[in-house]
């Protein structure tokens, strides 16, 4: 009697079997799962990677810190970060002369602004951002975009 419960609580061959493939395929779906996560951060792209140029943020007191399609494709934000609170409030406030945003992958842009002068002093380090219209599509997830302002550029920004 003794013999027959040590025989049904320990596991057969066949579920020893069973336990190992059940196992082995969870951390498959794991290893799978994580792989795509890794993907999907290294695509992104790295915040930090955002190009910045020197002579902008000297000229217009921000550096441009992201492009990103929102409002479901209807709309793009740029944001900047303000480095100078005199320069960038003439940056905003020249509504006539908005930065304009061109894709790099494709015919296709915008400089309608939706949103510019936001009505408050800028303070420097904080972060403020513009809204575009995004006609026709003009601007996509994953492309990279040029942000123009007069005769400067920022090449190579990413559009997330």
């Amino acid at each position: 009697m003794l013999d027959t419960i040590h025989r049904e609580a320990s596991p057969t061959p066949r579920r020893r079997v069973n336990r190992l493939v059940i196992l082995i395929a969870v951390l498959a779906v794991a290893l799978v799962a994580g792989g795509l996560v890794a993907v999907k951060l290294w695509a992104s792209g790295d915040p930090a990677a955002f190009p910045q140029s020197s002579t902008i943020e000297e000229k217009y007191g921000v550096r441009f810190s992201r492009v990103a399609v929102v409002g479901d494709g209807g709309l793009v934000t740029l944001t900047y970060v303000v480095l100078d609170s005199e320069k960038a409030t003439r940056f905003q406030s020249d509504v006539q002369h908005p930065p304009e945003l061109r894709s790099e992958d494709r015919d296709g842009g915008t400089k309608r602004v939706s949103v510019m002068k936001q009505g408050h002093s800028l303070r420097s380090g904080q972060t403020y951002y513009l809204v575009y219209q995004n006609t026709k599509g003009a601007l996509r997830h994953g492309e990279k975009a040029t942000i123009r302002l007069g005769d400067l550029s920022l090449l190579h920004a990413p559009v997330l």
